[in-house]
């Protein structure tokens, strides 16, 4: 009996390990965009935890949760234990295999999901289908710990600031502040001025109520739809909460000072938050049920699993469920997972450019010709976090000014043959700098040699000081685009192909002196005198 326990837990520790090296990569990936100040070395572990803008500091705590939901439902609830290798196989190498294809393609967020569903397929695999209904919601409920990709952040970011920003000066002018908005800046009278910045966009509050609302749910006394509706519900009250925040910051400002607003009432109101959203959440399952009871259709209120819980003359699941854990099947599915996990660390490895810099140098010259004046590059360097987290492209990087006048514009240009993560979207530099971004939209640069037109896209930041103007295209094989993600596939399609032209991305930023359409007119004219060089040494 005790070398059997012994098996028994050896088998679980072999799972556990097999699936942990595995994943990883994954793993450290998501714990970063839970804590993104923790690789700062000059930090201690409180400062790692709570510095940093990240929108999923609730992250560890899902697991646990979601354990704990596990724990109770096996321990309270009749689990019928019956193993289902004819669907969890397929399941199980499926869910592999989705990891193994987001290591090729370097996507974290696949294999974050690739993770969900294996501990699925294991479920179904080794205790049945009526295991895993029971505990689906457990399992479900992991996918609050899973970051959305960085570039869905970034677009709903600017979207939610502007509807906040909208929303918040809607309220405060219907309580009669005079008030109006100028890009995400409130503008009060007496030159007062306060900034949304993502921090107060809403989206941290929209996160975090969802994973609440899906729990509240889940065992809240509403039952079929109304549960989904109740968990939908969600959505517009965390925007209208994010709004009453931003109308309250407001009316600090006109008040008392923009000081105390952006101060001691910012931080309190983040907190004060939370508590309306939760108070809404539990409000509106009351009025959820006082509409079905006034629509003659009351709803029975009654425990939750009153009909599957077990009794004392029930045998518990654990002996069943520790027994299969440990056969065959849980062998082989250990096998099959550290085969994976090989895949995944030979998957994840670094692609390499298949450009230098040298190559880069000559196809942009440092002396150019725009607008009729000569132009000299001052060649700049990335710093060693920048080139950390690109992991090391090809990139030309130069200061251009105009002989005589000494007014400046930064060309940046990054290139890499099959490694995706050597190229992100300004906007996440942008926003990684503390800048805020006032404006986003797109453009046709017309009259580049060799072309009809080549896709942008603009951005208006604000640092503080100065607005900067930003014209930036993705380099597509041999096309340019404004779409990230045709970029990124075309990029993966590379790797899997091993055809050539790699992905590249050019920036070209300045500072707005005059007028919006004299700078964007610059930045065009110098994309319209470097690209044919590019073309001409990366291929077209």
């Amino acid at each position: 009996m005790r070398c059997k326990t012994w098996v028994n837990a050896g088998t679980w520790g072999l799972l556990i390990v097999a699936t942990a090296v595995a994943f990883g990569q994954a793993f450290a990936q998501m714990w970063l965009r839970w804590f993104p100040a923790w690789n700062n070395p000059n930090t201690g572990i409180y400062d790692r935890l709570v510095e940093g803008e990240s929108y999923y500091t609730h992250g560890p705590l899902v697991p646990l949760v979601s354990g704990l939901i596990a724990l109770l439902l096996i321990r309270h609830t009749k689990i019928e234990i019956r193993p289902c290798p004819r669907w969890g196989w397929p399941a199980v190498i499926v869910s592999l295999g989705l990891h193994l294809l987001g290591s090729l393609a370097r996507v974290h967020f696949v294999s974050e999901l690739a993770f969900i569903a294996l501990v699925a397929s294991l479920v179904l695999l080794l205790w049945g289908a009526a295991a895993l209904r029971r505990l689906w919601f457990a399992i479900a409920f992991l996918l609050f710990m899973v970051p959305l990709p960085e570039v869905t952040i970034a677009s709903l970011n600017f979207r939610l600031k502007m509807i906040a920003a909208d929303w918040g000066v809607c309220i405060a002018s219907l309580l009669g502040i005079a008030v109006e908005r100028d890009g995400p800046a409130v503008v009060l009278a007496g030159g007062k001025m306060l900034v949304v910045a993502n921090v107060c966009n809403g989206l941290r509050t929209l996160i975090s109520l969802l994973a609440f609302g899906a729990l509240y749910t889940y065992i809240c006394r509403l039952r079929g739809l109304w549960r989904a509706v109740l968990f939908l519900l969600a959505v517009p009250m965390a925007v209208v909460c994010n709004a009453i925040r931003i109308a309250s910051l407001i009316v600090v400002a006109e008040v008392w000072d923009e000081k105390a607003a952006t101060g001691w009432w910012h931080d309190t109101s983040g907190v004060l938050i939370f508590v309306l959203a939760f108070w809404l959440m539990f409000l509106m399952e009351r009025l959820i049920m006082a509409a079905i009871r006034l629509a003659g259709r009351p709803a029975a209120v009654t425990p939750l699993f009153a009909n599957v819980r077990r009794s004392q003359n029930d045998a518990p699941p654990w002996p069943a469920m520790a027994r299969l854990a440990s056969g065959r099947p849980a062998a082989l599915a250990v096998a099959a997972i550290a085969i994976a996990a090989v895949g995944a660390w030979w998957l994840n490895q670094p692609g390499r450019s298949s450009a230098s810099d040298q190559t880069l140098e000559a196809a942009i010259p440092s002396v150019l010709t725009v607008e009729g004046r000569s132009w000299t590059g001052e060649p700049r360097t990335l710093t060693q976090r920048e080139l950390t987290i690109l992991e090391g492209p090809a990139y030309l990087y130069r200061r251009y000014r105009a002989d005589g006048t000494g007014e400046m514009l930064d060309y940046c240009f990054l290139y890499s043959k099959d490694n995706r993560k050597g190229i992100h979207p300004p906007d996440l530099c942008v926003e990684g700098f503390g800048q805020g971004i006032i404006q986003k939209g797109d453009l046709v640069a017309d009259g580049v040699p060799g072309r009809e037109g080549v896709p942008c896209s603009e951005l208006i930041v604000h640092d503080g000081t100065n607005r900067i103007y930003i014209l930036y295209t993705y380099k597509c094989g041999e096309a340019y685009t404004r779409s990230f993600w045709r970029q990124q596939m075309k990029i993966f399609v590379n790797g899997l192909t091993h055809r050539q032209g790699g992905g590249g991305m050019i920036r070209i930023s300045l500072q707005i002196d005059s007028d919006i359409p004299a700078a964007r007119q610059r930045a065009v004219e110098f994309l319209r005198a470097t690209i044919p060089g590019l073309d001409e040494h990366l291929g077209q």
